[in-house]
């Protein structure tokens, strides 16, 4: 994850010396820079861009309102990077770089950027997990592992041209990358099916596999069906697109956990609650807490919210407690209003029913 900390805003809507993820640090220039924007003044004012570990990745100032060339600080960091050559050894950090801003930033703040840069689609959720990417960054920078990329950071800082270009083999693969990103696997399956592949790039081929439907072809480089109906369950795809895969792998390979799976898939919750023996997973424990919360067992839901480090699995039965008990509190009031009084209970009536669709929002927000 990044952060950002600003220092010399003369504005107070920018928190200076604050610790800052990057998503906020984006949404909070964007709403100043609008701000600053209709008001017609404008303001500068530094920042610095940080690793967890507090290491400093780039620094630079931004400017709001009229006299500001970027909507938020997304598309600055975004440009100038992208604009910065690199020898060939940093190129895999400075793609690392690009990727994290890009998955950090929420989606409707990449839009709208006053310069026309070639980027990757804003619109398109990439099927690759960001593991899988820095993988693929190592094998375009010429041999540097992704694991790399966290030991050295001030290679960004300050950095002019006078580097190298990329070499012909590199740049098949951050061509291979960039297609995959758009959700075109082939030509990285290309490139990775006749290597001698690395135990992390066996791992990557069968992601790219199954992003390209070819469960089969995934399955005959793990021969671990569980593993391939656990990676089937976390693709992005729709509830009915997911279902059908998960069922015909489920035809030919039978496990517990692709029972389970299906049965969230179906809402089955009664299945879902009863059923033990399966591997684990972050989703699974959610899907779990979620069945016993269907079934009003809020009890069992606590418990199983113990087993998982996720906070928005307790937010979830937090936020339904809140609204069952505002759900009992109006309904109590029903009873008590006057039957003759038709638009007192009409108005209770409506609220109890927006708080019932607030509660099925909560419970189908997996």
């Amino acid at each position: 994850m990044l952060f950002v900390r600003f220092t010399d805003v003369p504005d107070t809507r920018i928190p200076n010396y604050e610790r800052l993820t990057f998503a906020e640090a984006v949404v909070a220039t964007h709403d100043l820079h609008q701000a600053r924007s209709e008001e017609g003044t404008s303001c500068s004012g530094d920042f610095r861009l940080f690793d967890q570990k507090d290491e400093l990745l780039y620094r630079g100032t931004f400017t709001f309102g009229t006299e500001g060339t970027y909507p938020n600080l997304y598309h600055q960091v975004k440009d100038r990077v992208q604009r910065i050559r690199t020898k060939k050894e940093d190129n895999a950090k400075k793609m690392w770089l690009l990727d994290e801003i890009e998955s950090e930033t929420p989606e409707d703040y990449k839009h709208h950027s006053v310069r026309s840069n070639p980027i990757v689609s804003s619109t398109y959720q990439s099927r690759l997990t960001q593991l899988q990417r820095r993988l693929i960054y190592g094998a375009a920078a010429a041999g540097i592992f992704f694991t790399s990329l966290f030991t050295a950071t001030q290679w960004f800082i300050d950095k002019e041209a006078h580097a190298e270009q990329v070499t012909g083999t590199e740049q098949r693969w951050l061509d291979a990358y960039e297609q995959a990103l758009q959700g075109e696997e082939s030509s990285l399956i290309q490139l990775l099916e006749p290597k001698d592949r690395s135990e992390e790039e066996n791992a990557l081929l069968v992601d790219l596999y199954l992003a390209e439907g070819e469960d089969q072809k995934a399955l005959e480089l793990t021969d671990d069906p569980i593993l391939i109906e656990t990676k089937l369950a976390g693709l992005n795809l729709s509830d009915k697109e997911k279902l059908e895969r998960l069922q015909d792998f489920q035809a030919s390979h039978p496990t517990n956990e692709g029972a389970f799976d299906i049965a969230v898939l179906k809402r089955d919750h009664e299945t879902v609650a009863k059923t033990d023996d399966v591997e684990w997973t972050a989703p699974r424990i959610s899907a779990k807490v979620t069945a016993y919360l269907f079934l009003v067992d809020i009890e069992s839901a606590n418990e199983w919210a113990s087993k998982t480090n996720d906070p928005a699995v307790q937010v979830k039965i937090d936020n339904y407690q809140g609204i069952m008990a505002a759900i009992d509190g109006l309904n109590e009031k029903l009873k008590k209003t006057s039957s003759k009084d038709t638009s007192a209970r009409e108005k209770i009536q409506a609220a109890i029913a927006a708080e019932e669709v607030e509660l099925q929002t909560i419970l189908y927000s997996d």
